[in-house]
């Protein structure tokens, strides 16, 4: 029966059924697994004596994220020379690429992952393999090349070592993994050796972390990142598990082991909570749009259209077509001439129609003025290049948006990091 406004329902003797007792015992099992990860991890990173970047806007007392969080995941792989399998170099490209963006409003996390052959110019080093930028500058650069190709800030990093995935899975007990078809493959210079049987599988570190690099079928890294992202859904499903709590302390010696990173001990465990919490199909998983290259240097080309609709709709949440109508011209204050390649990179990447770059009399802040259009497009023009202040300003027959870049729009990428 429906009331309507005003109305109050008939009042009734009859006993409520009881819910069922397993979902609440399950729920606060759950919460327990998490809170005794988060004061473990606490210790750990305490007796560390990490220092890190202070906590972001984004993260609040106690352990809460409270707005959107972007980070970006670096899978670190190891360098072998061409000449002797035995010597591996110290520098590292990125084996795995992923885009992440915690949103505590809906629910969700939207993790997007880039071929490690993608296309892109990288500051400095002209156009090249994505994944190249950790051999040429390390996090500080990959940083760069990911947010100006993106059009997305990531104020915050993880690099997971090379045997970060096997101690994590091994940590964890085990994953159990759907595969496809066998899986066979053999490179005896770099002593990789995959052989996986079809099937259901419960699978243990070396296993899973063969299972993430096998690329040698039509699909190549393509296929490879499907395999990466069917782990990451299975990890997630693990650590959702009661009996986690009996292995919490593998799980942190891994992390304290293979993980190096800019977020601190209360960022940390306010993640592992958020991720305690995630509802089932909270985890959106998406590839960078594009294509394979036909012959030449084996690169994944990006679709420009494709890729900054998947960016703006999941980091940003709106219609890419309120960017591409909007147009803006850039004064750099900053007082220093190459400090404008960086927005401008990140703007384009958007879509955004650049009309003008000039220079400007020296200022401390950069700030984004509106003139017209919509109050989004400037939001995300702001958050995009990094400005605190907003500025509504009488409409003219200028742009639809100005950006005065100052003196804060030339501050270096996070170096500060942590090892766990």
């Amino acid at each position: 029966m429906m009331w309507g406004v005003g109305t109050t329902p008939e009042l009734t003797s009859a006993p409520l059924p009881r819910p069922p007792l397993w979902p609440r015992v399950a729920r606060w099992t759950l919460l327990g697994v998490a809170a005794l990860l988060a004061v473990a991890l606490l210790a750990v990173t305490a007796s560390l004596g990490v220092r890190a970047t202070p906590p972001g806007p984004t993260f609040g007392w106690p352990y809460r994220v409270t707005g959107r969080t972007n980070i970006l995941i670096m899978g670190l792989d190891r360098t072998v020379s061409d000449q002797n399998p035995n010597v591996v170099y110290a520098i590292s490209r990125t084996d795995t690429l992923i885009a992440a963006s915690i949103d505590p409003a809906a629910h969700r996390v939207y993790l997007l992952s880039i071929p490690r052959d993608t296309r892109a110019p990288i500051p400095g080093h002209g156009i090249d393999k994505i994944n190249a930028a950790h051999a040429y500058g390390g996090a500080p650069l990959t940083l760069r090349t990911v947010q100006n190709f993106l059009g997305v800030p990531f104020p915050y990093y993880i690099e997971l070592h090379v045997r970060g995935l096997v101690d994590l899975v091994d940590a964890v007990g085990g994953l159990t993994i759907r595969i496809p078809k066998d899986l066979n493959y053999d490179d005896n210079w770099d002593g990789l050796h995959i052989h996986l049987k079809q099937g259901n599988r419960r699978l243990g570190g070396q296993a899973a972390m063969e299972f993430t690099r096998f690329r040698h079928d039509a699909l190549g890294d393509i296929g490879r990142i499907a395999r990466q992202q069917q782990v990451m859904n299975a990890l997630l499903l693990e650590l959702r598990q009661p009996r986690v709590i009996l292995r919490a302390d593998r799980v942190l010696a891994a992390l304290r082991k293979d993980t190096t990173t800019n977020l601190d001990d209360t960022q940390l465990i306010a993640l592992a909570l958020f991720g305690a919490r995630l509802p089932h199909g909270g985890l959106a998983l998406t590839t960078l749009p594009g294509r394979f290259e036909q012959g030449g240097a084996g690169y994944w080309l990006p679709d420009a259209a494709a890729d900054r609709a998947a960016v703006v709709r999941l980091f940003y949440g709106i219609d890419p077509a309120t960017l591409e109508g909007t147009t803006v011209e850039i004064a750099n204050g900053s007082g220093a001439r190459a400090a404008a390649a960086d927005p401008l990179a990140r703007l384009t990447a958007l879509g955004v129609h650049i009309g003008a770059v000039t220079s400007a009399a020296d200022v401390a802040e950069t700030v984004v003025i509106v003139h017209r259009g919509d109050p989004e497009a400037a939001r995300v023009i702001a958050a995009a290049i990094g400005a605190r202040r907003i500025i509504r300003a009488a409409a003219g027959s200028g742009p639809d948006v100005s950006v005065v870049l100052g003196s804060d729009s030339i501050a270096p990428a996070p170096t500060d990091s942590a090892e766990h």
